[in-house]
C-alpha cells in the first residue's frame, strides 16, 4: 500500500511542477513587465524526459487554465500547451543524448513557435495586429531562463522520480 502510494506521488512530480510554475509565472512578481512563462518550459522539459506522466489532457488542462487566470481567449494557451508538448515529445530524438545547448536550441526554437501560435491567435481574436514587444519580452525571458528552470527540474527529477524506495 505505502509502496502504491510513494509511486503515486512520484507520479505527480512533473503535474504539481508545471502547476506550481504556472502560478509563479502568472503571480504579478515583477508588476505589469513581462515574465517568463515558466510552465511552458516545464511542459517541454517533462514532455521530453517523461513523457508518460505528462497526459495531454493536463496539459490543455494547464492551458485552460492559464486562459482563465490571464484574462487570454479561451483556448489560445491550451492550444500553446499542447504545441509544446506534442513538438517536445516528437523532437525527442533531437535532444536524447546531445549537450545541453542543443536542447536549449531546440527548446528557443519550440518557444518562439508557441510564441507566434500566442501573437497570431490574439491578434485574431482581436480582429487587429498586436504589438510584439511583450511577446519578445516573454520569449526572451523563457529562452534565458530555460538553464535555471531546467536545471531545477532535473534536480527534481532526479530526487523524486529515479529514486528507488
Amino acid at each position: 500500500m505505502l509502496a502504491r502510494l510513494d509511486r503515486a506521488t512520484r507520479a505527480a512530480v512533473p503535474a504539481a511542477s508545471i502547476a506550481a510554475l504556472l502560478l509563479v509565472s502568472l503571480v504579478p512578481w515583477i508588476g505589469d513587465r513581462a515574465a517568463p512563462a515558466l510552465a511552458v518550459t516545464a511542459v517541454h522539459y517533462w514532455a521530453g524526459r517523461r513523457p508518460d506522466l505528462v497526459p495531454a489532457p493536463y496539459v490543455f488542462a494547464v492551458g485552460l487554465t492559464h486562459d482563465s487566470v490571464a484574462d487570454a481567449p479561451f483556448g489560445l494557451m491550451a492550444l500553446a500547451y499542447l504545441f509544446v508538448l506534442g513538438a517536445a515529445r516528437s523532437q525527442r530524438f533531437l535532444v536524447v543524448g546531445q549537450p545541453f545547448a542543443v536542447g536549449w536550441a531546440v527548446f528557443a526554437v519550440i518557444a518562439f513557435t508557441a510564441n507566434v501560435i500566442i501573437w497570431t491567435g490574439a491578434s485574431l481574436y482581436y480582429s487587429a495586429m498586436l504589438p510584439i514587444g511583450a511577446p519578445v519580452a516573454v520569449l526572451l525571458l523563457t529562452v534565458l531562463t530555460y538553464p535555471a528552470v531546467a536545471g531545477g527540474l532535473a534536480v527534481l527529477d532526479a530526487a523524486a522520480l529515479k529514486r528507488r524506495a
